[in-house]
């Protein structure tokens, strides 16, 4: 069965809180939605990578987007996030969380994940950590 997406899940939040739309299109090139997962999509790109998207709102009453990224057989390297990052959320910030040891949930061992704040245009909710380095050059 071929899943035709209706409407990119960030779309979906910036509707929410009457904002404009992304201009991403959905599903990137590349890759074929093969499945639905709660108001999201679950996506699987030509080279194997997984990925689930969707977008809520959450205790902050705020609307993220969030994208989990998986391989079967290995962690997603840095460029398989990359990759994901900019296919489902173009230029917008996004963040990888770690938190607190009780509140850990790992349901996939090969699995990493992305979340990005919606009502901001840039969804920058942290301050600028990249930076010029002496003799290195520009840092993150």
């Amino acid at each position: 069965m071929i899943f035709q997406p209706v409407l990119h899940p960030l779309d979906a939040g910036l509707l929410e809180i009457g904002a404009v739309k992304s201009g991403l299109s959905f599903p990137p090139r590349g890759w074929f939605v093969t499945g639905m997962w709660g108001c999201g999509y679950i996506l699987r790109h030509r080279s194997g990578l997984v990925a689930i998207i969707d977008c809520s709102q959450k205790e902050d009453d705020r609307w993220w987007v969030h994208v989990s990224v998986s391989r079967a057989k290995s962690i997603p390297t840095h460029d398989d996030m990359a990759l994901a990052k900019t296919d489902f959320l173009g230029d917008r910030y996004a963040y990888s969380v770690w938190p607190s040891r009780e509140r850990y949930v790992n349901i996939h061992p090969n699995c990493l994940h992305l979340w990005a704040l919606v009502d901001k245009e840039d969804g920058r909710v942290l301050p600028e950590f990249s930076d010029v380095l002496p003799g290195v050059g520009m840092s993150i």
